[in-house]
């Protein structure tokens, strides 16, 4: 309101007006311990290595620590805190978070990263159905060529996609290879009705030599890569038949209950 001031008129603001309540002039604060750091940034110059890999992260906020574990072991304030580069020389399951004294600790990341320890580029390779012709890669041989894909399926030629109840992967090495293990490359992105597969078996010369249950297929899940391995029975191969068996159907919980999922491969590897 206007009000003379030693014979001036001047505008003075009152705290309370009519019909607004007055309002406590405490000051109110956030309270930082509920806001939580973001995750970090990783690069790895090849998930996938023959020798070694080198892994850099970074978080670019003052007073941040990052903290992993190689392991797979869940991270603390007391595992080792990231200073430089890391060499991988060998298979890691790497799991990473953020730490800061103000704030809420990051959601725990996870990243597999894996030393090919034997070339099987050179392999005939087919499937049984092809893959989808939205998801064809660079046909079978996406399988063998050491190229792992990321998330982003749709970007590049990394990732074969099937929407078939059975995919059979037929393999016929050069000459017979001693292996006692197959690790077969995967995605999960229920959102884009993308499922881990239910179950994958192997067989040579017409007998099943290994098989698993994948856990937890059918469950609600985050979006993330995985390795499945398959224990094979310790011997040399010179042909390996890999069946993969999809759910039945997307479960009920989904909004695509009812339908076939797809399954996405982009590599397998042999010890």
């Amino acid at each position: 309101m206007l009000k003379k001031v030693n014979g001036v008129l001047a505008l003075v603001f009152f705290s309370c007006v009519s019909m607004v309540s007055c309002q406590s002039k405490t000051p109110v604060f956030l309270n930082t311990d509920t806001i939580q750091l973001a995750t970090p940034k990783i690069e790895v110059d090849s998930i996938l290595f023959k020798n070694s890999a080198s892994v850099k992260m970074d978080l670019a906020y003052d007073g941040v620590t990052i903290r992993y574990t190689l392991d797979g072991s869940s991270v603390t304030q007391n595992t080792p805190s990231y200073e430089s580069p890391l060499t991988i020389n060998s298979n890691a399951q790497l799991k990473v978070k953020t730490f800061h004294p103000d704030f809420k600790p990051s959601e725990e990341v996870e990243m597999i990263i894996r030393k090919m320890k034997k070339d099987i580029s050179k392999a005939e390779i087919s499937t049984d159905p092809e893959p989808h012709e939205n998801y064809y890669g660079n046909g079978s041989s996406t399988l063998i060529d050491g190229q792992k894909g990321t998330v982003a399926f749709r970007n590049g030629k990394k990732w074969l996609g099937f929407q078939s109840g059975n995919v059979e992967v037929h393999l016929n090495f050069p000459e017979p290879i001693a292996l006692e293990k197959v690790m077969l490359s995967t995605l999960q992105d229920q959102g884009a009705w993308i499922f881990m597969p239910e179950s994958v078996s192997i067989s040579a010369e017409g007998n099943s030599v290994g098989a698993v249950e994948v856990q937890n297929s059918d469950k609600a899940g985050p979006v993330k890569m995985n390795f499945i391995e398959i224990p094979v029975q310790k011997g040399k191969y010179k042909e390996l038949i890999i069946n993969i068996t999809s759910l039945d159907e997307i479960p009920e919980w989904h909004q695509g209950k009812g339908t076939l999922p797809w399954t996405f491969l982009d590599e397998i590897l042999v010890e």
